[in-house]
């Protein structure tokens, strides 16, 4: 798990830069950012809320779990939550490179972009899955350490269109650079738990154990916004590499899918 560095003069990754510039984009672009992932994010919500009730209700005393059916439906709900990341993360990844050069959002072309590639990131994103899991299994790090491997999955499919080879690509990509990668996702993951720890006690007050409402409402917004940022770092983290490895720019980056 070692990886090998450049021979040479090792460019720095620059982590705080990284993750600097995620925030950045995300408080400059907050409403864009919510307004991305509001419908995908909404779909989820209500689909792992309403797995949670039928759960509570098999639960009851008297009520017979239905194990299949629990089955069937988790399969659904995991293959739809799949899909609806995909589409956040494959239109964010493109918004970011915009967002940072200034540019307008062009929302029309991040989602076509997005279905366009939807296939390949779906099924490469369940055989990326596997593969976490299987590391994860293995005492934790393994599956860390696979996960930066194969962080930059979406934007290689989406921005350099490498379809059903971007698992090789973003291991190639992240070569030597994988636990600078880690720490980056660390720190934007620790703020996101912090995020959803003080919200979700906000969202149980306000939806008083409601299924539909604001509470609803405001918790599809959260979700839009977390998974604004953790899509924005991973566009931020691909264009430093790109720039690291192959000094190609941002602005290089962004006339690669006008």
């Amino acid at each position: 798990m070692t990886d090998a560095v450049n021979s040479g003069a090792h460019t720095p990754f620059g982590v705080g830069s990284v993750v600097g510039d995620s925030f950045s984009i995300l408080f400059s672009k907050l409403p864009v950012v919510a307004l991305l992932g509001f419908i995908p994010a909404l779909f989820d919500v209500i689909l792992t809320n309403s797995m949670n009730l039928d759960t509570t209700t098999s639960l009851e005393p008297g009520a017979e779990f239905d194990t299949a059916g629990f089955v069937g439906r988790f399969g659904v709900a995991f293959l739809f939550s799949l899909v609806m990341m995909s589409i956040i993360t494959a239109t964010l990844v493109q918004f970011s490179y915009d967002a940072k050069l200034g540019r307008s959002a062009q929302i029309g072309r991040y989602f076509s972009t997005a279905i366009r590639n939807l296939p390949a990131i779906i099924v490469l994103s369940i055989v990326a899955s596997i593969l976490y899991a299987i590391g994860f299994m293995l005492l934790i790090i393994p599956g860390i350490w696979l996960y930066a491997v194969f962080s930059m999955l979406v934007p290689v499919i989406v921005i350099e269109g490498a379809g059903f080879s971007a698992l090789g690509r973003s291991a190639e990509l992240t070569k030597g650079y994988r636990w600078p990668i880690i720490g980056a996702l660390f720190l934007i993951f620790l703020c996101l738990f912090l995020f959803g720890f003080v919200t979700a006690f906000i969202l149980a007050a306000i939806s008083g154990g409601s299924l539909f409402g604001l509470g609803v409402l405001l918790e599809t917004i959260i979700n839009a916004i977390s998974y604004g940022l953790a899509s924005i770092a991973i566009a931020m983290i691909f264009a430093r590499l790109k720039e690291i490895k192959e000094g190609v720019s941002v602005s290089d980056l962004v006339d690669v899918f006008k």
